[in-house]
């Protein structure tokens, strides 16, 4: 479960202090599925990117299961995010010759996860998004939402 408090997220341009994110307080319980829309520079991305934990906030907590990202050091932060968080990025960071199936379980191979497991997991990854008639199909041949 996500639990964000009070989060803000500020960059420099120039002299000028750009607010990305001001306050956001934000609970996303396990299973809940959330839809972020809003205007081009309304802080979309910026979200995403602290509940990655791919950028840290300037003021605020990001509690992931009860652990602060913000407050993570570098090595443990990276750990959360291999065992913990998923990403699913379209075709520009895609393994153009690996199948779907393929380039999903690249992502378990750090975590010292066997063949037949990651084979498995990422298997049913695809199917639980609706992707399990297109596992054995390379990124040219699927469309940027799949």
């Amino acid at each position: 479960m996500y639990e964000l408090s009070g989060v803000t997220k500020q960059y420099r341009r120039g002299k000028e202090t750009v607010d990305a994110l001001a306050g956001v307080d934000l609970t996303i319980g396990e299973g809940d599925r959330l839809v972020i829309k809003g205007p081009t520079g309304g802080g979309k991305s910026t979200l995403l990117q602290m509940l990655g934990g791919l950028d840290r906030p300037t003021a605020g907590s990001i509690l992931l299961d009860g652990t602060d990202l913000a407050r993570l050091g570098e090595a443990k932060l990276t750990a959360v995010r291999g065992r913990t968080i998923g990403f699913v990025f379209q075709s520009f960071n895609l393994i153009p010759t690996l199948s779907a199936l393929e380039n999903v379980e690249t992502a378990l191979v750090p975590l010292g996860t066997k063949a037949p497991e990651r084979r498995e997991r990422a298997a049913d990854a695809l199917r639980s998004v609706g992707l399990g008639e297109r596992m054995r199909h390379v990124p040219s041949e699927m469309s940027g939402g799949q």
